[in-house]
């Protein structure tokens, strides 16, 4: 097994035990127990790195467990559940010693993929743990974060191919984490040093892309000064990740078939056939179906490789995913004593991110250092350096077709349902900017009555009325802290992902 920390789960329902358990234990060695003397026991035997706590347990209350870990396990990082969302019973669970809490729902599991590691790694840094700071920033570096009915969907898929060797496609916009959920993929596996080799496609000059691929023998070419492991041999027992695959030459195609069909290598210049299994992950931006029946893909390439078909959505189709984003980004950035506002988080919300989650990173990697040059911990509204571009309505059209199923494998009633919100969001932004932002008379066009109306825009996350004025300041306050940001760092503003 990898190396990972130790968890305690104190909780009483076996189904909630069962589902915590099982997304936990693919990161750490989860202990399970069903009350406080079972969990007393397990504490007295070997000591854990965290305690996942339940408030209300049948022989007790957890807080009554809470002050003994606290008194006895000083080094131990606590989690409490609870049901109770009430602040008072919050309030009283963190003076007791608890390093956070998360409210029982449905999100819990994703709530806690969130949570507990940016408790431990503030409460590592706060008992001066650098092991285990170090311990849970490699466990959880690789995670999904989010809660959209989307990215839950692509946790469970995730974990559905723990063991598989099947060959996967991973389909989607740039930007939105097709090699993270590669890593992901090789990560959850038991092998300690399984490998994990990335190659992308579209940065190897056609002539040397065989050779990166398959390796060379010594003066095959010039430049082939010594014998060469190609990326297949070096993925030998682990997986092989294929960024752009689209990119690939019809040549360069042909032979990767092979190798995929054969499970064997020839390096450039050589006769001598090496045997390799791995896993194939291809990644790509692109129609691969489309560019099959323009005769720019290998059709027999495409049914090789998309054995398991992941698409990724845009983070404009997922905006509840955003605020566990920035949360965890400013933490993984800026260090377990940063945080990031709500009202900085709702103006990241109101952003439709072109550049998705890698342009959500950036942006937080920006407000860090807006926060550092003023001595502060704490990423405000005004930190927050998004450009906002009023959309015209060719760009919302083009924003629906890129929200279009490419392949019949997208097409499924979560994926219609999406596109239909998608829809309709777009359709009511258009219509509030020619109403200038007045719910009341986009109400009585549309026939709705006006609480509906607003009931609507808030279900979407559209904003009408007097968030209309405070739009308009958000992002003259936005471009302003670009403006001096940019004055400040004429280099990174110069830089390609500014």
């Amino acid at each position: 097994m990898k190396e990972s920390f130790k968890i305690l789960l104190v909780e009483d329902m076996e189904s909630y035990r069962g589902a915590v358990s099982q997304l936990l234990g693919v990161y750490s060695d989860v202990t399970e127990a069903d009350c406080l003397n079972v969990a007393r026991e397990h504490l007295k035997r070997e000591s854990f790195d965290v305690v996942v706590l339940d408030k209300n347990l049948p022989d007790g209350d957890g807080i009554e467990l809470l002050t003994e870990i606290k008194g006895s396990y000083p080094n131990t990082v606590v989690i409490m559940l609870t049901s109770d969302s009430d602040f008072g019973v919050v309030k009283h669970c963190i003076a007791r010693g608890a390093d956070d809490y998360v409210v029982k729902s449905d999100t819990v599991i994703p709530d806690l993929l969130v949570r507990l590691p940016i408790a431990v790694a503030k409460g590592a840094a706060s008992r001066k743990l650098a092991n285990l700071e170090q311990l849970v920033r490699e466990t959880f570096r690789f995670e999904i974060i989010g809660k959209s009915e989307s990215t839950m969907e692509l946790r469970e898929t995730i974990l559905s191919l723990k063991g598989s060797a099947s060959h996967v496609l991973i389909s989607g916009e740039s930007g939105t984490g097709k090699e993270l959920i590669a890593r992901r993929l090789n990560s959850i596996e038991d092998e300690r040093n399984r490998p994990f080799i990335a190659l992308n496609c579209g940065a190897i000059p056609e002539n040397l892309i065989e050779s990166e691929l398959f390796g060379h023998k010594k003066g095959s070419f010039t430049g082939a000064v010594t014998d060469r492991a190609g990326k297949f041999e070096l993925a030998h027992k682990g997986d092989l990740f294929l960024d752009e695959i689209g990119e690939l030459p019809l040549l360069a195609q042909a032979r990767l078939l092979r190798v995929i069909q054969e499970g064997e290598v020839i390096r450039v210049g050589d006769d001598r056939i090496i045997k390799v299994k791995c896993r194939v992950i291809a990644a790509t931006n692109r129609s691969l179906a489309q560019m099959v029946r323009e005769g720019k893909f290998r059709e027999d390439l495409y049914h090789r490789l998309n054995v398991i078909n992941i698409a990724t959505a845009p983070l404009r189709s997922r905006t509840s995913d955003i605020g566990d984003l920035a949360r965890v980004f400013t933490v993984q950035v800026g260090g377990p004593n940063f945080k990031i506002t709500d009202k900085a988080i709702k103006a990241l919300k109101d952003y439709d991110w072109p550049g998705n989650i890698r342009e959500l990173r950036n942006a937080i990697e920006r407000a860090v250092i807006a926060c550092k040059r003023r001595k502060s911990s704490e990423i405000s509204f005004e930190d927050v350096a998004v450009l906002h571009v009023t959309e015209d309505v060719a760009q919302r059209s083009r924003k629906l077709e890129a929200s279009l199923p490419r392949e019949a494998i997208e097409l499924s009633a979560h994926h219609y349902e999406e596109f239909l919100e998608t829809l309709e969001r777009e359709y009511l932004k258009t219509a509030l900017e020619l109403l200038n932002g007045n719910v009341t008379d986009l109400a009585t066009k549309l026939g709705l009555a006006r609480s509906t109306a607003f009931k609507k825009l808030k279900e979407l996350n559209v904003s009408g009325d007097s968030s209309s004025l405070s739009k308009r300041i958000s992002k003259s306050l936005v471009l302003s802290a670009r403006a001096k940001f940019e004055s400040s760092h004429p280099d990174l503003a110069r830089s390609e992902n500014w």
